[in-house]
Formats: structure tokens, C-alpha cells, sequence
């Protein structure tokens, strides 16, 4: 199966509302991308590939906001905590989600995804929204060393109230990145035209 397919399949996932079937997809095209990307498979590789792409991932969950460094309170036996009592995104991302989807077939209890764009605690479950995993579709696309890539149907990107196909998008980071800039450089000026 090729990583199209696996970002084709999470796509249809995240249509019918199955963030957990999204999720299992989209960890395979992220260990397929970032086993090429860095020449070595395992969770590593992993990790470094959520790491340098986490300003994008979150760019496109959030809307525009990048987040850079994101640590999270999270209990889990196979996480290893900070000093501060937190824990880096891309350790849950990896030890958590696709070690517990692939060896548990499962997410754990007290981790959930949903259509809320916010990431929180409650009642002892955190809440991550889906729209992350949007985030990680694009990061796997955009990767340069999917160039070569395709979905097999037609799928969109919406940005910024424009519509750009999937397979226009593989392997050109560099420039999705300088568009995700424009658009935020236009979000910002209307504002700033807004507010006066």
C-alpha cells in the first residue's frame, strides 16, 4: 500500500467521522514518510518527523496558529514526563496513538479526539481535536520525499477559503508554507482593517 493510499484512506476516514480509523491510517504514511525522510525506521524517526513539522501540523488544525512546542499533561506508563510534569506532543503521538493503535488496536480510555478545536483536559480524559490529524495529512503530503505521490481521488485542501487539490501539493513543503505566510499576512491585515 502506498503512502497516497494510506493518506487517501484516512481522508475517507476523517469523512465519515472515524478520527481512530484516521489516526491507524495516517500513522503508517507518517512511518512510511519519515522512515525515507530520515533514513532510518522506528520511533525516532517518528517523533523528529512530528517535531520539525509541528508548526504546519498545528498551522493547518488551528487555523493559522503554529505551535512549535507543544507539551501536554499526560499520564501514561510508557511516557516519560518532563521536569515540569508535561509531556511532548509527539511522544503521545507515537507511544500512545500508533503504538496503542497498532499493538492494542486501540486508543486508550483516557485520551479522545474530537471536532473541537481546542486541546484540554476533562475529567481526567485529554482532548485533542481531529483537525490535528488534518495536520498530519498535509505534513505527509508536503514532505519532499513524497514527490512522487498520489491520492487516487479527487481531495482538497481549503485554504483560507481556497480550494487546492491534494495532488497539486505533494512534495512542495517550501511552498505550502509560503502560502500558509501570505494567508496569515491576510488574516492579519484584515483585522488590523477591521479594528480601525
Amino acid at each position: 500500500m502506498t503512502v497516497g493510499t494510506r493518506v487517501s484512506d484516512t481522508i475517507d476516514k476523517m469523512e465519515i467521522s472515524d478520527p481512530e480509523g484516521a489516526l491507524f491510517q495516517i500513522c503508517a504514511a507518517i512511518d512510511a514518510t519519515a522512515k525515507t525522510e530520515f533514513g532510518k525506521s522506528g520511533g525516532s524517526s517518528y517523533k523528529n518527523f512530528i517535531h520539525q513539522n509541528l508548526g504546519l501540523i498545528t498551522d493547518i488544525a488551528f487555523g493559522g496558529c503554529k505551535i512549535l512546542n507543544l507539551h501536554l499533561e499526560y499520564d501514561h506508563p510508557k511516557l516519560k514526563k518532563n521536569t515540569d510534569g508535561c509531556v511532548p506532543v509527539q511522544e503521545i503521538l507515537y507511544h500512545v496513538v500508533r503504538c496503542g493503535l497498532y499493538h492494542d488496536a486501540s486508543l486508550p480510555k483516557d485520551l479522545k479526539f474530537t471536532d473541537e478545536r481546542q486541546i484540554r483536559t476533562k475529567d481526567g480524559v485529554l482532548v485533542l481535536p481531529s483537525a490535528l490529524i488534518y495536520g498530519l495529512i498535509i505534513a505527509v503530503v508536503v514532505s519532499p520525499v513524497n514527490c512522487g505521490e498520489h491520492v487516487p481521488k479527487k481531495s482538497t485542501l481549503n485554504l483560507g477559503g481556497f480550494p487546492i487539490p491534494i495532488n497539486k501539493l505533494w512534495g512542495c513543503r517550501d511552498e505550502l508554507l509560503w502560502l500558509l505566510d501570505v494567508v496569515d499576512e491576510n488574516k492579519r491585515l484584515q483585522a488590523a482593517a477591521t479594528a480601525s
